[in-house]
């Protein structure tokens, strides 16, 4: 649909706006457990769209400070409002402002807010376009004490893909999910976000609930809290002095830790894993090749990681498979020191022939329902010449997920597509 503003005509920075809050709900008995902000032009203006004032933002090349506003808005309507310090207040908030301090004359703010029940909410829609920045996001809203929810889960194969690398405690269901007829896609999102709350006690919301058959859909699919008109329109906080308690399931003592491996490779997060394989150069072809066609049959929201050692070269034959996957999967890298061939459809990473990193060659892949990596070091060369390598294959899913981890902090940032 056409916009009836230019960027150019648009000042996110000086337009007045105020944050509106959406009830959350427990959906056993319909309480109140938390709200969500959602950012409002105010004032005499032009009534603006958030996704066209995000839009100018982001042109305008001041995507964080904007985010920043609408953020410090939500905590200070929540603060005058007295927000109860156990009730949950979701934040949209994009990862390139999480990653970016606050501005200063905010900070007295901020620290006041700390007494909140903050869970932020993820919203880039580009979520592949910079993996390292959004872990960093995630990782410095963990530190400043606030929660983390992938939002619109469903929408695209992206936030799927990502949901156990970035251990949200909360995974909000897209509204098409509840509104929507079930289809087979449909149910292969509810087995995959039922199989992590399992894993790690996330809690699932359901959005866009507007009738009592939302409202069970949402249940049948594993939901716990639900959000959407049939509990109330966006608006003004109410009068707390009479708002129930939150339901237990919120509790801020249950919020998930940070993914942090140590290691600087993938090779140095196996060494639990007991003692190595030895393999040579075409006995680890094989294995990778036959890891990299299972990953066809595991759906558009599995992640691909591939690394290069400096001995070996990336063949056409295997680039080829790199480029297929590229099309199918939610994201396929290669890390390698060799240049790039031409045309290729996969990202790459380039790795100094002098890092730890280029003596390895991994295949690590992250998918919903089961994970794998095989990870190998270089351990000279056999009679022949050939090269040799100790390796090891696992499917523990912590190992997978740190071994992906420390990759995906690798990728720089990517325009979006």
């Amino acid at each position: 649909m056409h916009s009836r503003w230019t960027n150019a005509q648009i000042s996110p920075m000086s337009v007045d706006i105020a944050s509106a809050y959406q009830p959350v709900v427990s959906l056993d008995d319909r309480a109140v457990v938390g709200f969500e902000a959602l950012v409002r032009t105010s004032g005499d203006g032009p009534s603006i769209t958030p996704p066209e004032l995000l839009s100018a933002a982001r042109e305008q090349g001041m995507t964080a400070e904007f985010d920043w506003r609408c953020r410090v808005s939500a905590l200070q309507g929540a603060i005058d409002a007295g927000y109860p310090s156990g009730l949950a207040l979701f934040v949209n908030a994009e990862p390139t402002a999480l990653d970016t301090p606050p501005p200063r004359d905010y900070v007295p703010m901020i620290a006041e807010a700390s007494r909140l029940s903050i869970i932020v909410e993820i919203t880039e829609r580009d979520l592949m376009g910079d993996p390292a920045g959004l872990l960093r996001a995630a990782e410095h809203a963990r530190n400043m004490g606030w929660r983390v929810a992938i939002d619109d889960v469903g929408a695209d194969s992206s936030s799927l893909a990502l949901i156990p690398l970035l251990r949200p405690d909360v995974i909000k269901l897209d509204m098409t999910l509840v509104q929507g007829r079930s289809t087979a896609e449909t149910a292969a999102i509810v087995a995959a976000v039922a199989a992590e709350a399992e894993r790690t006690g996330a809690l699932v919301l359901a959005e866009g609930i507007e009738t009592d058959r939302h409202e069970r859909y949402a249940r049948d699919m594993g939901a716990l809290l639900g959000q959407g008109y049939l509990y109330g329109a966006p608006g003004s906080l109410p009068d707390f002095g009479v708002v129930v308690e939150p339901v237990r399931v919120l509790d801020p003592s249950a919020a998930v830790t940070v993914r942090a491996p140590v290691a600087v490779t993938p090779y140095g997060l196996t060494h639990p894993l007991g003692s190595p394989r030895r393999a040579d150069a075409n006995l680890l072809d094989a294995i990778e090749k036959s890891l990299l066609l299972s990953a066809y049959g595991t759906g558009p929201s599995t992640i691909v990681l591939a690394t290069h050692s400096t001995s070996t070269g990336l063949t056409p034959a295997r680039a080829a498979i790199y480029d297929d996957l590229a099309a199918r999967a939610a994201l396929m890298v290669v890390f390698d020191s060799h240049p790039a061939p031409a045309g290729q459809n996969f990202r790459m990473v380039v790795v100094g022939v002098d890092e730890p990193l280029a003596m390895e060659r991994s295949i690590v892949i992250v998918a919903p329902m089961s994970s794998v990596a095989l990870i190998a070091v270089e351990r000279g060369t056999g009679d022949d010449g050939t090269p040799l390598y100790d390796y090891r294959l696992t499917y523990d899913r912590h190992v997978v997920l740190d071994a992906a981890t420390v990759l995906l902090r690798r990728i720089s940032h990517r325009s979006a597509c």
